[in-house]
């Protein structure tokens, strides 16, 4: 995981080199219990771990994307503004 900061933004970015995301995919990612089509029946569910963080980002006042590319991989960033007296 990287982190940049800067005196008014927080970013944290989560690399990972495998198979890229189907873009079909991307659009749902953050929504509770959802699974790519090429997951199959035997696999459970995704659970609401991505969806959480998401609504952890938002109710700070931040946002979460997610970028995903056979070339670059899949990466995920994270930004939460940061406020006057905070390290």
């Amino acid at each position: 995981m990287k982190r940049r900061a800067t005196r008014s933004l927080l970013e944290l970015h989560n690399e990972n080199a495998g198979n890229p995301i189907p873009p079909e995919t991307l659009s749902n990612l953050f929504e509770p219990y959802r699974r790519g089509p090429e997951a199959g029946a035997c696999q459970g569910s995704l659970g609401p771990g991505l969806f959480i963080t998401r609504q952890i980002a938002l109710a700070h006042g931040g946002s979460i994307h997610v970028r995903s590319t056979l070339e670059e991989g899949t990466t995920f960033t994270v930004r939460l503004p940061r406020h006057e007296g905070q390290r």
